[in-house]
């Protein structure tokens, strides 16, 4: 039963990163002008047990599950700085929902909310958690911004961390 499980994970896994190449793929014409992507290569995972970042973890976790009020999965490596772009994301999953999600920091359109799922009916409820899982992305932007350097903070520290 468990490899069963194991199993059914790891499809959805492959069909999750599927369907986000398939979501952000562009025309050739369009990929050569835009490399808005192109700093993501590197990244530093941002642990509850990082030095220095896990207490932004772990308030960043708690807030979005008091948002959002769902069963919420949240990968150890959930949270990651990208330097070379000077980016954040944080990427969850709400099983109830067979959905998953990635809130941006600093993406291209100035919006970096984005949900992939499979077969949702779209009833009051569930559109109800979307609408918290919106609202959960401008909390977790803000926080952000209002924590100026933070960001700053992450840059030395994916430096420091590179170098050792």
């Amino acid at each position: 039963m468990d490899i069963i499980k194991k199993m059914t994970n790891r499809i959805k896994d492959i069909q999750f990163e599927e369907r986000k190449e398939r979501a952000t793929a562009k025309p050739l014409f369009e990929e050569n002008e835009d490399k808005s992507n192109a700093g993501h290569a590197n990244s530093f995972p941002i642990k509850k047990s990082t030095p220095q970042f896990g207490d932004v973890r772990v308030t960043q976790e708690e807030t979005l599950r008091k948002t959002i009020a769902e069963n919420i999965k949240l990968s150890e490596d959930a949270l990651k700085y990208y330097p070379d772009a000077d980016d954040l994301t944080l990427d969850g999953e709400i099983g109830a929902l067979n959905l998953r999600f990635q809130f941006r920091y600093n993406d291209p359109s100035g919006d970096g909310c984005y949900i992939w799922t499979d077969g949702l009916q779209l009833t009051e409820t569930n559109a109800r958690t979307l609408g918290k899982i919106r609202d959960a992305f401008a909390n977790w932007k803000d926080s952000l911004t209002q924590n100026g350097d933070l960001m700053e903070k992450l840059k030395n520290a994916s430096k420091k961390a590179k170098y050792e």
